[in-house]
């Protein structure tokens, strides 16, 4: 029989099986994504009863099974940190629910993702200490990105490499270049652009290295920078995530 294994999660996904089993995909610290099957899990009020619903903070035990590529889980406990409580917002419900869906859209299963792992805890964390803001939201979709390989750079034109930021004056964000050119570089690049204000640029630059608790208030209100963000995830992503019409709506 293989060995037992075990690893810091939080709960991703999970529907029910049968008449009494539970299949769930966690994002783990140690193994990346897994997705598995906890038999009896509906029924037992030891080894699963709470400890496998969506946002939980669980350390997971789960054994291999020869074929296929669910595990076979064993019992899951509750971490020593409290989960965040979301029900008493819809805000915080629209929210979490879509970081959730991010982190299982970008990344895989088993990839290494201890990265990504901690951006999701300390954003639902966050999120249940503050509730839900367009800026959080910002920086998580940074800090993600960054996490799974897909950081991105508004400091810097990504063709003559001058720092950004000047009071008043513009870049233009390219998705397939990842980053931001100037308005002196503008005319080499023949991709479609969006227009980021100085304000903007800045902002997000702040939100990619400040902590979740330290997130910076956007200086603006209009939605370039929102826009610049949701342009390259969806040139990255396979399909529309379900949670952002919600979302939208809300925050």
């Amino acid at each position: 029989m293989p060995s037992e294994e075990s690893s810091a999660a939080i709960v991703l996904r999970a529907r029910d099986y049968s008449e009494s089993d539970r299949i769930v995909t966690l994002l783990t610290r140690e193994f990346g994504k897994l997705s598995g099957i906890a038999k009896g899990a509906k029924a037992s009020r030891g080894r699963f009863e709470n400890k496998l619903e969506l946002f939980s903070l669980v350390t997971l035990f789960f054994r291999r099974r020869p074929q296929g590529q669910l595990v076979f889980i064993t019992r899951a406990e509750r971490s020593e940190d409290a989960p965040p409580r979301l029900d008493d917002d819809l805000g915080k419900i629209a929210l979490g629910s879509y970081m959730l869906e991010l982190a299982d859209a970008l990344t895989t299963e088993e990839a290494e993702a201890a990265a990504a792992y901690q951006v999701l805890c300390d954003a639902v964390g966050a999120l249940g200490q503050a509730g839900a803001t367009s800026a959080l939201r910002a920086a998580y979709e940074l800090k993600m990105l960054e996490a799974t390989g897909f950081g991105l750079d508004f400091s810097r034109c990504r063709i003559c490499e001058a720092a950004t930021g000047s009071p008043n004056e513009a870049v233009y964000f390219i998705s397939s270049r990842g980053g931001v050119v100037c308005t002196r570089c503008r005319a080499q690049v023949p991709e479609t652009a969006i227009r980021l204000s100085a304000d903007s640029a800045t902002t997000l630059t702040r939100l990619q290295v400040a902590s979740f608790d330290r997130i910076p208030a956007p200086a603006h209100s209009g939605g370039d920078a929102a826009l610049a963000i949701a342009r390259f995830l969806t040139s990255i992503l396979d399909r529309r995530l379900r949670s952002v019409e919600f979302l939208d709506s809300l925050v």
